[in-house]
C-alpha cells in the first residue's frame, strides 16, 4: 500500500467557477480520519489558475453551489473506503461555543439570511446587474407575499384573485382585485355556475357557464336538465338525440319531452321536494314585491286621450320604419347574392388561369429539357471530333517516329515493331472505315426537330399570352365593375345605417313614452289570478309534504314493530332449532328455516319500500336509522345463518346415522396398508428366487389397479356426501329414506368388498412374517389365493360404481336447493354491500368501538395491504385534552405477531406493524387536526404495505376546501419475514375501541378513540364502519354521525365481484342505452340482457370490445371492435336497438358493430356482471367488470343504480392499479427498463397459483446477471446465470391451486429463498448484479395460472407493488383478476406425472415456443413486425381437420416417452357424426380414437384381439370436450370431461404398446377395416401425452387454423408458414397484368411468385411494410416499390396491381403508384410457370430474393390478365393454410 501524492481534498463547483482546497496532512491507513475545512476565502484557490479566491467570488459560488466533491482515495490498492457523518456547521443563537468565522449580517430591507443571500418575503430576485442581482418588491396588490425570481410573477394568489400580479378576480368571483378582495358570485348561491358577474347594489347580472341560464344562472339552459338551486345540484346535457327525437327534455328530470305521456314507473326513484318548495316560496315572494312595485307605479300614472293619440302615432311610425327596414334588407340580400355570383365567377377564372399557367410551365420545362439534351449531344459530338483529331495527330507523330523523319531520328524503343505497326495500321483502317456522317446527320436532324419544337412552344406561348392578356383585361373590367357596385352598395348601407339610427332614436322616444297603462290592467288581473294559483299550489305542496312526513313517521313506527317481530321470530327460531336438534326427523327444521328466509325477504321488501318513501332532506338522521336497521338486519341474518348452520350439522348427523360404515377412512387405511404390503412384497421379490418374480409383478400391477379404483370410490362418495349436505328442502324425508336404502345396498356391497380384501391382507401379513423361512411352493400358493381375491374384488367394483351413479342421478332433481341457497347468499351480500356504501364518519366517545367485517380473501392481504381512512379530533373544548388514543387494530386475536395498528400518541399519529419478529413503528411529525364535530375537518391516512416494506401517506385537512400537501413516510420492518399471516378463524379488525377482554400490543395500549373516524378503502375495495360484526358501548341509533365536506361524484365503481340490476321499458320502439367506462382490465362483462334462452352480452375480451349474442335457435355468435379500451381513459359506449328494423348498433367512438336479427324484449338488464344463476344458465365465463362507469343513460332518461352488489358510488384513487394476471399456457408478461437495482441489496417477491406442475414463474435480468424461478414437477427451483444446474429445489410441491408467495433476497448475509415465509436455504450472496437497468419476465414455457403482488426492489424509488397495466408487453396473458381452472382429469391422474418433465431452459436465452432457426431466419423473424390480432377470430392453438378427407398431423414421439403405460389427452370440438381422430400402430397392433354416430370410441388391438370402449353420450354438439384415453398393457381407459370413465381389458393376456408415429386425423398407414377411413371434421387443441404438450408436429397435411365467427372469401395463411401452388399455369408476356387483394397480419412476407426458373419469374413481396414487385425476363431484371402512407396493419383489404406494358413495370397499391422503365425482352418461346401464393417451396428459396418468409394474413381475388384464378384448383397445399375462408376482421 503506497501513499498517493498531493491532490485536491475538497472541490466546490458552481456559477461557472471551480474552487479547490488541499489538506496539509495525510490520513493513516486503517485509521479513522476526521477532516474539516472552514468556508473562508483564504482556504480556497481557483482550480484552473491556482489564483486566490476573493470573498465576493466565494459568496457568489456558494449562492448557487452545484457540486461538492470530497477526496476518497489516498492509497494504492485500497479495498475498502467508508465516508460517514458528513456535515456542515450552522450558526444557532444560544449558549455554546462561539463561532468566530461565521458571519451574521444586518441586512438592508428586502434581504434575508446570515449573509443576506436571500430575499425577504414580499421580494423577488431580479438578476439584472452585477453579481447575483437585486431583491425587488413583489407587485401582487397585497394578495400574495411570494413571487417567482427573475419574472416577478405572483405565486398562490389569495383572496379569490388571479393573474400574474393578482390583478383580477378569479373565475366565478367579482370585485376590484387591485384595490380590495373579491367575492364569490351569487349565481345562484355560493355554488357559482358563472364565469363572472356584475353586482350593482342589489342587482346581479351573471355570465353563466355553458348549460346554465337566468340572471343568476338559477336554471338549466335548453338542452340541459337538473336543479342548480339544490345543494350539490348541477345541469347535465339531455340525451334525446340518439333515438331520432328532438334534443329537448324536461329541465328537471331529463325525460325527453317529445315522448308520448306515460304513467310513472313505481320503481323510478323520485327526487325530494324540499328544495323545490323553498325555491317556489322565494319566487312567490319576489313576485309579490314586483307586484307591489307595479301597483305603486300604476297609481302614480294617469291616462289621457292625448297620450293615447301620441302612442297610436308612434305605433304607426314604427310600422312604417319596420317596412322600410325590411325593404332595405331584401335589397341588400339581392346585392349579396349578385356579389356571391361574381365572386364565384372570379374564382373560376383564377382557377382556369392558374391551370393554363401550370400547363405552360410544364411545356416550357419539357422544351428546355429537350433543348439541353440536344446541346449536350452537339457538345458530345464536338468532343468526339476533337478526340478523333487528337488520335490522328498522335498517329502522324507516331508515323514520323517510325520513319525517323523527326529531328531526333528514329528514337523508338527496341522491340517487336512489326506487330505493333500491324496493330496500328489495323486500328487506322478501322478508324478510316468508320463513317460519322450518319451520326452527325442524325444529331443535326434531332437538333432541327428540337429547334422546331422550341419555336412551336414559343409561338404557342405567345398565342396564349395574347389570349391571357385579353382575359386579364376582361377580368380587370369585371373587377372594376364589381368595385363600382361595391361602392354603390356601401353607400346604400350607409344610408340604411342612418335610417336605422333614426329608427333607434324613435324607439328610444317610444320607450320613454310607452309608460302608458293600456293593456297592463288586463295583465294585472291575470297576474293576480296566477299569483292566487301559485299560492294554492304552494299550500297544496306544503300539505303533501306534511302528509309525507306523517307517512314517514308511520312507516318508522311500523319498522320498529317489524324489528320487534324479527327479534321474537329469532327467539322462536332458536327454540325450534333446539327442539328439532333433539328429534330424529329433521324435515320440519329445514321447512321452518325456508319459511323464515321467506319472511326475511318480505321484511326486506317492506324496508325497501320504506326507504323509497323516505325524504332526502333528513339524510343524517335517516343514515342513523339505516345504521340501526342494518344492525337489526345483521342480527336477523346472523340468526338465519346460525339456523342454516344448525340445519347443515343436523343433515350431516343424519347422513352419519345413515352411513354406518366410514368407507372413505377404511379405503384410505386399506390404501396405506396396501402400500406397506406392496413395499414388503418388493423387498421379498429381491430376496426370493428368480422363478417367483413374475407372480410378484402381477400382484403389484393388480394392487395399483385397486388403488386407482379406491380413489374413484373415494371421489364418488365425496360427491354423494357433498350433494347430501346441500339438501335443504321440505321433501327431504322421502329423499333421505331413499338414500338410506341406496346406501344400505352400497354398504352391503362395500362389506363384500372388504370381505374380499381381507384374504389379501391376511395372506400378505403372513407373507411378511414368514417369507424368510417359507418354501417356494407355499409362497406361490399364497400369491395365487391373493390373486383370486383381487379378481373377485375387481368384478364387484363396477357394481358398486353403478350403484353410486344411480344415487347421483336420483339426487339431481334437488339441484334447485343450491339455487335458493345462492339467492340467500346474494341477499346477504347485498345487505353487506349496502352497509359498505354508508360513507359517513362514525363518532366515538372515548369508550366505544366497532369490529368491522373483513373481506373473504385474506390471502391477498398477506403480501399487499392498502388501508385508507379519515381521522378527526374534537377541539380542546370537546376533547378535554386527550392526547393518547387507540385508532385501529387489524390482526390475530392473540396480538403477539402479524398485525397492523394505529394510535394517537402526544397528539400525533403513530403507525406500527409486526410480521412475526419485530415491531416497525413510525410517528407522523404533524399534530392531528382538531375541529368542531358538527362540521368535521378530517385528516386522511393511507397505509400501504408491500411485503416487509410500508409507506404512510398523510394529508392534513384533507376534507377542507384547501387541503395541505401530502407527506410520505417510508418504513421497513427489519424482519426476515415478509407476509402478514392472518388466521381466518381468529382475525379481528377493531376500530375506535376494543372489547374489555382483548389485550392490545404494548405500542397500541391506549384508551379508546374520541372523535370521528371514517374508513375509505381496503385493497381497492370500499369499506365502511357500518359494515360491522359487533359494537362496543356504541348505539348507532342514538349517536349522531359526524358531518364533513364531500365532493359529489358522478362515477360508480364496480369492484369486479357483483353487478347492477336496472329496470327498463320492455316495449319501447327504439331502446337506447349508454355508459362511459374506465378500466385497465383485459376482461370484463359490461352489459347483459336476456329473455328465456336468448341473450346479449357486451364484454371486454383481451382489452377490446366484443359482443356475444343468441337471437334465435342457432348457437351463440360473436362480433368485435378492434382497438383497446382498457387504457384507463373514458370510452363512451352506446347501444341502440331498432326493433322494427331488426337491427342493433353498438357504437364506441368512431367504430360500431351491426347486429341484424329479431331483437327480443327485456324489462331488466345488468351492468358490470350477472348473478350466479344466469351465469350458469348461459355458460358465461367472462368475469365481472372492474372499473368506473358514469353518464349512465337508458331510454327513459338517466339511470340511478339502486339494486347493486359490489358497486360503490365513488372510484378510489387506486382503482387503476393492476396487481394480478392470469396466464394461459405459454403466456408471458414482460417489463423493461425497471430502473436500477439497489446496490448491495436485491429482492424479488411474488405470489402465484397453479395446478400445472412445470413452467417458468419469474425471470430477472440485468446486463451482467440473471435469475430464474421455475416449477419442475411441482417443486420450486432457483437458477442463476452462473449455475449449470438449479442451485436450489424445494422439498415440497406447490401445484395445489392455492396462493403461495416466493421471495428471493440477496444481502450481505447471503441469498435466502422464502416460500410462504419459510426460509428454506441460505447460500452465498447473488453475484454480478450491475447498476444497469433491470428487465423482468413473468410466466413462460408451460406455466398456466396466476401471478400477483410482484415486487422488485429499485434504487432511489420507494417500495411499491408492480403495476401490470404500465410499461408491460404481454402474450396470452389477461391482466386483472385471477381465472384458475382446475384440470377436469387431474384427480384421476394422481401419480401419473412421471412424464411431466418440462424441457430444460438456458438462463441466458429468451424463452419462446418457436423451434430453433438459423441466424438468418431469426433476423427475418425479428424484422417481420406483427400486426395486432383481430378480436375473437382464431381459437388459440386450435387446428381445423376435415377440409380434405386426408387432412392429418404426424407426430414422431421420442423413445423416452414410449412406455407400456400411456395416457393421451386432447380437446375436441365437432358437429360431425363420424371420422378418425387419433391413430397409432399397425393392422394387428393399434390404438385409435374415432367418432361413431356422435359417440367417442376408443379402440385397442393386439395379436388379433380387439377392445372397444364407447361413450354413453354423444359429443358432436359443437362444444369443446376434453378426452383422456390410454392403456396400461392390455387395459384401456376412456374418460370424457373428467366425469364418465369407461374401462376394459383385451381378451386373454394380450398387451399393446405405443408406436413412435402418431397421427391426428387421417392415417395413411394400413388400418383395420373397422376404423373410419377418413378424417373427422372439426377442431382439436391441447394434444398431450402424460401431461406433456405435443405442439410440434413432424408433418402437416391439409390442417388449417380453427376459426371462429364469420368467414370471408379468400385464403388464410397462419403464422406458422405455408404456401399454395395452383394448378393454373401463367405465361409472363410483354403485356401482362396481375391483380389481388391482401389483409396482412405481418409486414414482411412473400405474396405471389410466378415461375419456377431462376432466370424468368415475377415476385411480389412485402418487406417491413413496403410492397415490391420484381420481374426477371431472362434478359434483364427490374423492380419497383411502394411505401404506403399508412400502415397496412389497419385490418382493411388493400388492392395490389402489377402491370408490364411497353417495357415499363408498374406497381399500384391502393391509390399509390410506382413506375420503373427499362428494356424487358421476353423470349419468343417462353414457358408457362406455376403460380405460388403465400410462399415458395424450399427448392425455390435459392432464388435471389431479399424476402422468402411466408405470408401471414389473408389474400383473395387473384386475377391474371383480368381473368379470375380459381383457388379451388390447388395442386399443392403446404403448412397451416385455410382455403375455406378468412376470419372476419
Amino acid at each position: 500500500m503506497v501513499l498517493l501524492g498531493k491532490a485536491t481534498t475538497v472541490q466546490l463547483t458552481g456559477e461557472n467557477m471551480s474552487m479547490v482546497y488541499e489538506e496539509p496532512g495525510y490520513p493513516e491507513p486503517d485509521q479513522v480520519h476526521d477532516g474539516q475545512v472552514q468556508l473562508l476565502e483564504g482556504n480556497f484557490r481557483h482550480a484552473g489558475s491556482g489564483a486566490p479566491v476573493s470573498r465576493d467570488q466565494l459568496m457568489i459560488l456558494l449562492s448557487k453551489l452545484d457540486r461538492l466533491s470530497i477526496r476518497g482515495l489516498y492509497f494504492t490498492k485500497t479495498q475498502r473506503l467508508t465516508l460517514t457523518l458528513p456535515g456542515l456547521d450552522v450558526l444557532h443563537d444560544g449558549n455554546g461555543e462561539p463561532a468566530p468565522y461565521v458571519e451574521k449580517c444586518d441586512c438592508p430591507p428586502g434581504y434575508a439570511g446570515d449573509s443576506c443571500q436571500g430575499c425577504s418575503p414580499g421580494y423577488y430576485r431580479d438578476y439584472k446587474g452585477f453579481f447575483t442581482g437585486h431583491c425587488v418588491p413583489c407587485n401582487c396588490h397585497g394578495h400574495s407575499n411570494r413571487c417567482q425570481d427573475r419574472s416577478g410573477i405572483c405565486i398562490n394568489c389569495q383572496h379569490n384573485t388571479a393573474g400574474e400580479h393578482c390583478e383580477r378576480c378569479k373565475e366565478g368571483h367579482y370585485g376590484n382585485a387591485a384595490r380590495g378582495s373579491c367575492s364569490v358570485c351569487p349565481c345562484p348561491h355560493t355554488n357559482s355556475f358563472a364565469t363572472g358577474c356584475v353586482v350593482n347594489g342589489g342587482d346581479v347580472r351573471c355570465t353563466c357557464k355553458p348549460g346554465y341560464t337566468g340572471t343568476r344562472c338559477e336554471r338549466c339552459a335548453p338542452g340541459y336538465f337538473g336543479n342548480p338551486q339544490r345543494f350539490g345540484g348541477s345541469c347535465q346535457p339531455c340525451n334525446c338525440n340518439g333515438n331520432g327525437q328532438l334534443g329537448t327534455c324536461d329541465p328537471l328530470t331529463g325525460d325527453c319531452i317529445s315522448q308520448e305521456p306515460k304513467d310513472s314507473i313505481p320503481a323510478e326513484e323520485c327526487d325530494d321536494c324540499d328544495s323545490c318548495v323553498m325555491t317556489l316560496l322565494n319566487d312567490l315572494a319576489s313576485m309579490g314585491e314586483e307586484l307591489l312595485l307595479v301597483k305603486s307605479q300604476l297609481q302614480d300614472l294617469s291616462a289621457s286621450s292625448g297620450a293615447l293619440e301620441q302612442i297610436r302615432y308612434m305605433e304607426t311610425q314604427a310600422k312604417d320604419l319596420r317596412n322600410q327596414l325590411l325593404h332595405y334588407r331584401s335589397t341588400i340580400s339581392n346585392h349579396g347574392s349578385k356579389m356571391n355570383g361574381l365572386e364565384e365567377e372570379l374564382n373560376n377564372l383564377n382557377h382556369e388561369f392558374e391551370t393554363l399557367q401550370e400547363k405552360a410551365q410544364v411545356n416550357s420545362r419539357k422544351a428546355q429539357t429537350l433543348y439541353n439534351s440536344v446541346d449536350q449531344t452537339i457538345q458530345g459530338t464536338k468532343e468526339l471530333d476533337m478526340k478523333i483529331k487528337s488520335v490522328i495527330l498522335n498517329v502522324h507523330i507516331l508515323l514520323k517516329q517510325i520513319s525517323g523523319t523527326g529531328a531526333g531520328g528514329n528514337n523508338l524503343p527496341s522491340g517487336d515493331f512489326s506487330r505493333e505497326l500491324a496493330d496500328a495500321e489495323r486500328k487506322l483502317r478501322e478508324l478510316r472505315n468508320r463513317h460519322f456522317g450518319k451520326y452527325l446527320q442524325e444529331a443535326e436532324a434531332e437538333r432541327r426537330e428540337a429547334q422546331l419544337l422550341l419555336n412551336q412552344m414559343k409561338s404557342w406561348l405567345e398565342t396564349h399570352e395574347v389570349k391571357n392578356n385579353g382575359l386579364v383585361k376582361n377580368i380587370r373590367d369585371s373587377l372594376n365593375d364589381y368595385e363600382a357596385k361595391l361602392h354603390d352598395l356601401r353607400a346604400m348601407i350607409q344610408e340604411a345605417a342612418a335610417r336605422a339610427k333614426q329608427a333607434a332614436d324613435f324607439n328610444r322616444e317610444n320607450e320613454r313614452a310607452l309608460g302608458t297603462i293600456k293593456g297592463q290592467m288586463k295583465e294585472i288581473s291575470s297576474l293576480q289570478s296566477e299569483f292566487t294559483k301559485y299560492l294554492n299550489m304552494a299550500d297544496l305542496a306544503l300539505i303533501q309534504t306534511n302528509s309525507m312526513l306523517e307517512l314517514m313517521d308511520k312507516n318508522w313506527k311500523e319498522y320498529e314493530k317489524l324489528a320487534a317481530t324479527l327479534n321474537g321470530a329469532r327467539q322462536e327460531l332458536s327454540d325450534k332449532v333446539r327442539e328439532l336438534s333433539r328429534s330424529s326427523s329433521h324435515t320440519s327444521l329445514v321447512v321452518d328455516a325456508e319459511k323464515y328466509a321467506q319472511s326475511l325477504q318480505i321484511v326486506a321488501k317492506q324496508l325497501e319500500e320504506i326507504k323509497r318513501n323516505a325524504s332526502g332532506d333528513e339524510l343524517v338522521r335517516r343514515a342513523m336509522d339505516a345504521a340501526s336497521a342494518y344492525e337489526n338486519i345483521l342480527n336477523a341474518i346472523q340468526a338465519a345463518e346460525d339456523a342454516a348452520n344448525k340445519a347443515t350439522s343436523a343433515s350431516e348427523s343424519a347422513l352419519q346415522t345413515v352411513v354406518k360404515e366410514d368407507l372413505p377412512r377404511k379405503a384410505k387405511t386399506l390404501s396405506s396398508d396396501s402400500d406397506k404390503l406392496l413395499n414388503e412384497a418388493k423387498r421379498t421379490q429381491k430376496k426370493l428366487q428368480q422363478e417367483i418374480s413374475p407372480a410378484l409383478n402381477n400382484l403389484q400391477q393388480t394392487l395399483n389397479i385397486i388403488k386407482v379404483q379406491k380413489e374413484l370410490i373415494d371421489t364418488n362418495l365425496t360427491s354423494v356426501h357433498d350433494d347430501l349436505r346441500g339438501i335443504q328442502r321440505g321433501d327431504i324425508d322421502s329423499t333421505i329414506n331413499g338414500a338410506k336404502s341406496m346406501i344400505r345396498k352400497a354398504n352391503d356391497i362395500t362389506s363384500v368388498v372388504l370381505d374380499g380384501l381381507s384374504p389379501v391382507q391376511t395372506e400378505l401379513e403372513r407373507i411378511k412374517d414368514d417369507y424368510g423361512s417359507a418354501r417356494n411352493e407355499d409362497f406361490n400358493k399364497a400369491l395365487t389365493d391373493a390373486d383370486k381375491s383381487v379378481k373377485r374384488l375387481t368384478k364387484k367394483l363396477p357394481d358398486l360404481l353403478s350403484k353410486i351413479e344411480s344415487i347421483n342421478q336420483q339426487l339431481l332433481p334437488l339441484g334447485n336447493i343450491s339455487d335458493n341457497v345462492d339467492r340467500i347468499r346474494e341477499l346477504i351480500q347485498q345487505a353487506r354491500d349496502a352497509a359498505n356504501k354508508v360513507a359517513v364518519p362514525m363518532r366515538f366517545n372515548g369508550k366505544s368501538g366497532v369490529e368491522v367485517r373483513l373481506p373473504n380473501d385474506l390471502d391477498d392481504l398477506k403480501g399487499y395491504t392498502s388501508l385508507s381512512l379519515f381521522l378527526q379530533r374534537p377541539d380542546s373544548r370537546e376533547n378535554g385534552g386527550t392526547e393518547d388514543m387507540f385508532v385501529m387494530y387489524l390482526g390475530n386475536k392473540d396480538a403477539s405477531s402479524d398485525y397492523i395498528g394505529m394510535a394517537v400518541v402526544d397528539g400525533q399519529l403513530t403507525c406500527v406493524y409486526n410480521l412475526g419478529e419485530r415491531v416497525a413503528e413510525l410517528q407522523v411529525d404533524q399534530i392531528l387536526t382538531e375541529s368542531e364535530t358538527r362540521e368535521a375537518v378530517m385528516d386522511r391516512v393511507k397505509f400501504q404495505r408491500i411485503y416487509q416494506f410500508a409507506r404512510l401517506n398523510y394529508t392534513k385537512e384533507a376534507t377542507s376546501a384547501r387541503p395541505k400537501a401530502p407527506q410520505f413516510h417510508d418504513m421497513d420492518s427489519g424482519s426476515s419475514n415478509t407476509l402478514l399471516n392472518l388466521d381466518p378463524e381468529n382475525v379481528v379488525f377493531y376500530v375506535g375501541g376494543y372489547p374489555p377482554d382483548f389485550q392490545l400490543p404494548s405500542r397500541l395500549r391506549f384508551p379508546p378513540y374520541k372523535g370521528c373516524i371514517e374508513l375509505d378503502d381496503l385493497n381497492e375495495n370500499v369499506v365502511s364502519l357500518y359494515n360491522f360484526k359487533k359494537t362496543f358501548n356504541l348505539n348507532t341509533t342514538e349517536v349522531e354521525p359526524c358531518r364533513r365536506r364531500k365532493e359529489e361524484s358522478d362515477k360508480n365503481y364496480f369492484e369486479g365481484t357483483g353487478y347492477a340490476r336496472v329496470p327498463t321499458q320492455p316495449h319501447a320502439p327504439f331502446p337506447t342505452f349508454g355508459q362511459t367506462i374506465q378500466t385497465t382490465m383485459d376482461r370484463g362483462l359490461l352489459f347483459f340482457a336476456e329473455n328465456q334462452d336468448h341473450f346479449i352480452s357486451l364484454n371486454i375480451e383481451d382489452g377490446s370490445l366484443m359482443v356475444r349474442y343468441k337471437l334465435d335457435s342457432q348457437p351463440p355468435k360473436e362480433k368485435g371492435i378492434r382497438g383497446t379500451i382498457n387504457n384507463g381513459k373514458d370510452h363512451l359506449i352506446l347501444i341502440k336497438i331498432g326493433k322494427q328494423q331488426k337491427l342493433m348498433r353498438i357504437n364506441v367512438g368512431d367504430q360500431n358493430i351491426r347486429i341484424e336479427g329479431e331483437i327480443f324484449d327485456f324489462s331488466t338488464y345488468y351492468l358490470g356482471g350477472i348473478p350466479i344463476a344466469i351465469r350458469e344458465r348461459f355458460n358465461i365465463s367472462t368475469p365481472a367488470f372492474r372499473g368506473c362507469m358514469k353518464n349512465l343513460k337508458k331510454t327513459s332518461g338517466v339511470v340511478r343504480l339502486n339494486d347493486t352488489v359490489g358497486v360503490s358510488k365513488k372510484c378510489s384513487e387506486d382503482w387503476q392499479l393492476v396487481r394480478s394476471a392470469s396466464f394461459s399456457r405459454g403466456g408471458q408478461l414482460s417489463f423493461t427498463n425497471l430502473d436500477l437495482p439497489s446496490p448491495g441489496h436485491f429482492q424479488a417477491s411474488f405470489g402465484f397459483q397453479t395446478y400445472q406442475p412445470s413452467g417458468v414463474l419469474l425471470n430477472h435480468q440485468t446486463r451482467t446477471s440473471s435469475l430464474q424461478v421455475t416449477l419442475e414437477d411441482g417443486h420450486i427451483e432457483l437458477s442463476t446465470k452462473d449455475s449449470t444446474s438449479p442451485i436450489f429445489k424445494s422439498p415440497q410441491t406447490y401445484m395445489d391451486g392455492l396462493l403461495h408467495y416466493v421471495s428471493v433476497i440477496s444481502d450481505n448475509a447471503g441469498l435466502p429463498l422464502l416460500l410462504d415465509d419459510q426460509p428454506l436455504r441460505r447460500i452465498q450472496r447473488l453475484q454480478g448484479i450491475s447498476s444497469s437497468a433491470q428487465s423482468l419476465r413473468l410466466g413462460g414455457s408451460s406455466f398456466e395460472g396466476c401471478i400477483s403482488n410482484v415486487f422488485i426492489e429499485r434504487f432511489l424509488e420507494s417500495p411499491e407493488v408492480l403495476d401490470f397495466a404500465s410499461k408491460s408487453t404481454k402474450r396470452d396473458v389477461s391482466v386483472g383478476g385471477c381465472s384458475l381452472n382446475k384440470p377436469p382429469f387431474l384427480m384421476l391422474l394422481k401419480g401419473s406425472t412421471k412424464f411431466n418433465k418440462a424441457r430444460t431452459f438456458d438462463i441466458n436465452r429468451m424463452l419462446g415456443d418457436a423451434p430453433a432457426t438459423s441466424p438468418r431466419s431469426m433476423e427475418v423473424w425479428q424484422d417481420a413486425k406483427l400486426c395486432s390480432p383481430p378480436v375473437g377470430t382464431q381459437n388459440h392453438r386450435a387446428l381445423q381437420f376435415g377440409d380434405s378427407p386426408t387432412s392429418h398431423l404426424l407426430f414422431k414421439l421420442p423413445q423416452e416417452l414410449l412406455k407400456p403405460r400411456s395416457e393421451f389427452s386432447v380437446d375436441i370440438q365437432t358437429t360431425s357424426s363420424g371420422g378418425l381422430v387419433f391413430y397409432t400402430g399397425t393392422k394387428n397392433s393399434f390404438m385409435a380414437l374415432y367418432l361413431w354416430k356422435g359417440h367417442l370410441v376408443f379402440a385397442l388391438g393386439a395379436e388379433g384381439k380387439k377392445l372397444r370402449l364407447r361413450s354413453k353420450e354423444t359429443y358432436n354438439d359443437g362444444k369443446w370436450h376434453t378426452v383422456v384415453f390410454g392403456h396400461d398393457g392390455g387395459r384401456g381407459r376412456l374418460l370424457v370431461d373428467g366425469l364418465k370413465a369407461q374401462e376394459g381389458s383385451l381378451p386373454g393376456n394380450s398387451t399393446s404398446s405405443p408406436r413412435a408415429q402418431v397421427y391426428l386425423g387421417w392415417s395413411p398407414s394400413g388400418k383395420p377395416k373397422i376404423l373410419p377411413q377418413n378424417s373427422f371434421v372439426g377442431c382439436l387443441k391441447d394434444f398431450q401425452l402424460g401431461l406433456k404438450s405435443l405442439d410440434s408436429p413432424f408433418a402437416n397435411v391439409g390442417v388449417s387454423p380453427c376459426l371462429n365467427g364469420s368467414l370471408e372469401k379468400g385464403i388464410y395463411f397462419s403464422q406458422g408458414g405455408g404456401h399454395v401452388i395452383l394448378a393454373t399455369s401463367v405465361l409472363l408476356e410483354p403485356e401482362f397484368k396481375l391483380m389481388f387483394s391482401i389483409r396482412p397480419r405481418s409486414l414482411t412476407g412473400l405474396l405471389i411468385h410466378i415461375g419456377s426458373q431462376e432466370r424468368q419469374h415475377l415476385s411480389v413481396y412485402m418487406e417491413a411494410g413496403k410492397v415490391t414487385a420484381s420481374v426477371d425476363s431472362g434478359a434483364g431484371r427490374m423492380s419497383t416499390s411502394v411505401t404506403p402512407k399508412q400502415s397496412l396493419c389497419d385490418g382493411q383489404w388493400h388492392s395490389v396491381a402489377v402491370t408490364i406494358k411497353q417495357h415499363i413495370l408498374h406497381l399500384e397499391l391502393d391509390k399509390d403508384n410506382s413506375y420503373t422503365a427499362g428494356k424487358l425482352t421476353f423470349p419468343p418461346h417462353s414457358t408457362q410457370g406455376l403460380l405460388h401464393i403465400g410462399g415458395v417451396p424450399a427448392n425455390l428459396k435459392t432464388l435471389n430474393l431479399p424476402v422468402w418468409r411466408s405470408f401471414f394474413g389473408c389474400l383473395k381475388n387473384i386475377q391474371v390478365n383480368h381473368n379470375p384464378v380459381p383457388i379451388s384448383k390447388a395442386m399443392e397445399v403446404q403448412g397451416i393454410v385455410s382455403l375455406s375462408g378468412c376470419p372476419g376482421h
